[in-house]
């Protein structure tokens, strides 16, 4: 959420929040959205409670096996995909048609602008995308 929060600010022409107070701020749970580990927190006690109706998903595992990890999805939300379509490889075009790569190529997502309800937020959709890899600095 930092780095489009600075995007954003940086498209309007405001000073982002430099990332070490952000830090400061998240660690102290202060944020838009309330404390986050709380937050969390909350539905991993309602995961424990309730098992069939919430799932939590990790980002590394995701990456590392996509397609398995949304077959998981799908089946969890009640709509296994068939034998058929298991064959016809409909799972994996699927997570080619909403890959990082596919999603941040189309036009909409290189030049629209977000929009909510009636208005323009003159928000760029390219904001929302980043490759999400971590530089590790050389010490």
């Amino acid at each position: 959420m930092y780095h489009i929060f600075t995007r954003y600010a940086k498209s309007q022409n405001t000073q982002p929040i430099e990332l070490d107070e952000a830090f400061e701020l998240f660690c102290e749970a202060v944020s838009w959205y309330g404390p986050y580990w709380d937050h969390v927190l909350g539905y991993w006690k309602a995961k424990l409670e309730h098992p069939d109706k919430f799932m939590f998903l990790k980002y590394e595992e995701m990456n590392e096996d996509t397609v398995l990890y949304f077959k998981k999805l799908v089946e969890f939300m009640g709509y296994p995909f068939s034998s058929e379509e298991q064959q016809k490889g409909v799972p994996e075009k699927i997570v080619k048609m909403c890959s990082f790569e596919n999603l941040s190529n189309l036009e909409v997502n290189k030049s629209g602008k977000h929009r909510e309800g009636q208005g323009n937020l003159g928000i760029e959709n390219k904001i929302y995308f980043r490759k999400g890899k971590v530089k590790v600095a050389q010490v």
